[in-house]
């Protein structure tokens, strides 16, 4: 069996899209930088979720930071596709923390009793970024989510090459 890779999408502290990544690649461009919040280094994305939502054209809502970059990632990667009827589309997304900026933020606020709404939690599960994703892109077949820490991309390559050889899916 033979599977193609039909798109990438790509979001790192070195660019917003699959070609800024290469050419920082490229150019031995790195995104580790001293933080203004941490004690360490680390690698950063510039934007701001505020500016995402509006990239994404996103409605008011409590979107974890994983769901927003996940989601700019998967929209380049699914490009001008289209969902039809006679092609079996799904989704699988591999995370490994997935939304836990929203189980902090909920958490600081009891403490402070700012928030008691329970609502908030349901934004934390790793499920509910593939769950925006498949909504956005309009993937109403199957949808999974793959969380196994550090081995979850690894795993979920796995999964879809199985889903394909059980002609479950035409496209993941």
């Amino acid at each position: 069996m033979k599977i193609y890779v039909t798109g990438i999408g790509v979001v790192s502290a070195i660019g917003l899209n699959a070609e800024e990544n290469l050419s920082s690649l490229k150019s031995g461009v790195t995104g580790i930088k001293k933080s203004s919040i941490y004690p360490q280094m680390i690698g950063e994305v510039k934007l701001s979720d505020e500016e995402i939502i509006g990239i994404l054209d996103l409605p008011d809502y409590d979107f974890s930071r994983t769901s927003l970059l996940s989601l700019l990632a998967a929209k380049e990667a699914w490009g001008n596709s289209e969902i039809h009827g006679n092609i079996k589309t799904g989704l699988v997304s591999a995370t490994s923390i997935g939304g836990l900026d929203r189980t902090e933020k909920y958490y600081f606020e009891c403490q402070k009793n700012l928030s008691t709404d329970a609502f908030k939690l349901m934004t934390h599960d790793n499920g509910r970024t593939t769950e925006v994703i498949a909504a956005k892109l309009g993937i109403a077949g199957y949808s999974g989510t793959i969380s196994t820490a550090c081995s979850s991309s690894a795993n979920t390559i796995i999964h879809v090459a199985r889903l394909f050889e059980g002609n479950k899916l035409d496209r993941v």
